[in-house]
């Protein structure tokens, strides 16, 4: 036995290490074409900010991504403060769920070049539409990897997976809460339909112990980062559930609404290839759902209801979409399906020639041409090398779809030596988030993104505002901070829409570079 398992182990390492290594360098490719900068340096400063003891929820406002910013802090502490660690992190992810597709697969029987094939597929169209990490996208890789825990829990009934199942579950909530929620509510379901119907107690036993330790390490984090826990309420349950409720009832101050999504393009057109394997899997498994062993409909029904929900979820998000991914995994379960019934290996074929097309196609749409980052028809020969901003952005090619990337270039170095040069504490609000990475400086960030239509913080008319400006005035304060600068895109971040946060705060307003830069000294107000 031993020796067998010997034997499997170094057939697989070979594969195994093709594939990560794969994973890793598509993204890493992926990455290093173009930036959209609220998107591209998300995680930058607020990874940097942890370093320096500036910490989410309680220093500064999230709404999302708690554990991405801390997987960011340790890959900026061990691989350095650039952009290499940063797309360091985003491409391990990538290896992540690359290789937990092939797990899963592999306990299916079958075969090896198959299983490779979709691994490859995966790996190609999950985390590279980005390139740089992205919340959505954390979760959904936690997301998938949770399904996968939970139906290989109850088909081989391992009392690892049971345990490790709540872990993951845990990371996929403290990335994104959505589309996770949707995700947690199907696998409890399925969990509790399992337990009634099996009644394996020594596994509930397992689940639960992990589960109670999951809320042990939560609450110990709380407490030793002294975290307030209802800072965590309001930022991290409470407010984003006023985004999902706005989006949801199509109100005025959604930046999306869901009636809006509900056309033939959106529902249809934008997911075709998802929709030719989903189909005829859902309609496959209602007209065998009788001959199906119970952990073959579990597969196939927690699959079908969790493509929904991320399709779902990915409707009522403003995003581009980032579920292309989905494509392989269906196709493989489609397979699995299809073998059990010893369908003409032609079909298998048909799907094998459906994916590969498919990820071509989305491969070079989103991962060359970069359409997740609007650059699509952007010439990409106009990059420049982002390394004359700073050494840090080695490999990076900079271009985006604010204009000329040498005039944008010039106008981000001549903030950085600005800011360089003043040496009293100061805020900087931006969405080009990596400047206190190349300053190496703490810039007490308030946010991790600055959008006024209450998507990304509370705005004035708010419920949650009181809370919001609570916490940028303590910060303010905490901090000690004599100036605050403004950096944006033309007329992005106006000081107009910043002013009324602060409490018994007057300024002296400087404009430095007309409608993108300004600086504004905190000043004692007049009588």
């Amino acid at each position: 036995m031993f020796l067998k398992k010997e034997k499997k182990l170094s057939t697989s390492l070979p594969i195994i290490t093709g594939i990560a290594i794969y994973a890793y360098f598509v993204n890493w490719y992926s990455g290093n074409i173009g930036v959209i900068p609220i998107d591209s340096f998300g995680f930058l400063d607020s990874g940097f900010s942890i370093l320096n003891g500036h910490l989410p929820i309680r220093d500064f406002w999230i709404f999302t991504g708690l554990l991405v910013d801390y997987m960011e802090a340790f890959f900026l502490l061990i691989f350095g403060n650039n952009w290499n660690s940063h797309l360091a992190h985003s491409s391990t992810m990538n290896i992540i769920g690359s290789l937990g597709l092939f797990y899963f697969l592999k306990n299916f029987n079958l075969k090896t070049s198959h299983v490779i094939f979709y691994s490859l597929s995966f790996a190609t169209l999950c985390y590279p539409v980005s390139g740089t990490p992205f919340a959505y996208i954390h979760a959904y890789i936690f997301s998938i990897l949770s399904i996968f825990n939970l139906i290989l829990a109850i088909k081989k009934r391992n009392k690892i997976l049971w345990f490790t199942f709540p872990f993951l579950c845990s990371f996929a909530f403290l990335s994104m809460q959505t589309p996770t929620s949707y995700i947690l509510l199907i696998l409890l379901i399925s969990l509790i339909i399992y337990f009634l119907k099996i009644k394996d107690f020594t596994n509930l036993k397992f689940f639960l112990i992990g589960s109670s330790l999951c809320i042990l390490i939560f609450f110990l984090f709380i407490y030793f980062t002294k975290t307030p826990f209802e800072n965590f309420i309001y930022q991290y349950i409470l407010f984003p559930l006023t985004i999902g409720e706005g989006r949801i009832t199509s109100k005025d101050i959604a930046y999306v609404g869901l009636i809006d999504q509900l056309n033939f393009k959106r529902l249809i057109g934008e997911f075709k290839f998802i929709h030719i394997f989903f189909i005829p899997l859902f309609f496959l498994s209602i007209k065998e759902f009788k001959k199906n062993s119970f952990e073959k409909n579990n597969l196939n029904f927690i699959i079908i209801l969790s493509v929904l929900a991320f399709i779902f979820n990915q409707i009522i998000t403003a995003n581009q979409i980032y579920v292309f991914s989905l494509i392989p995994i269906l196709a493989a379960i489609l397979q699995i399906n299809l073998e059990n019934l010893r369908i003409s290996s032609k079909f298998i074929y048909i799907l094998f020639f459906i994916t590969l097309f498919a990820t071509t196609k989305y491969h070079f749409r989103y991962n060359i041409d970069k359409k997740f980052h609007d650059l699509e028809n952007i010439d990409k020969n106009q990059a420049i090398n982002a390394n004359i901003i700073h050494k840090n952005f080695n490999n990076l090619k900079w271009i985006s779809k604010n204009g000329d990337p040498e005039e944008e270039i010039n106008i981000i170095k001549n903030v950085i030596e600005t800011l360089e040069s003043d040496r009293r504490k100061k805020t900087l609000i931006t969405h080009y988030q990596f400047i206190s990475t190349v300053l190496d400086k703490n810039l007490n960030i308030l946010n991790r993104w600055y959008l006024w239509d209450n998507n990304t913080h509370p705005t004035e008319n708010h419920r949650y505002f009181e809370v919001y400006k609570s916490l940028i005035n303590n910060n303010i304060k905490k901090n000690e901070v004599k100036v605050i600068y403004l950096f944006g895109e033309e007329k992005e971040i106006e000081f107009k829409n910043i002013k009324n946060y602060f409490t018994d705060t007057c300024f002296e307003s400087k404009t430095i570079i007309q409608n993108r830069f300004t600086s504004h000294k905190l000043i004692k107000c007049k009588k």
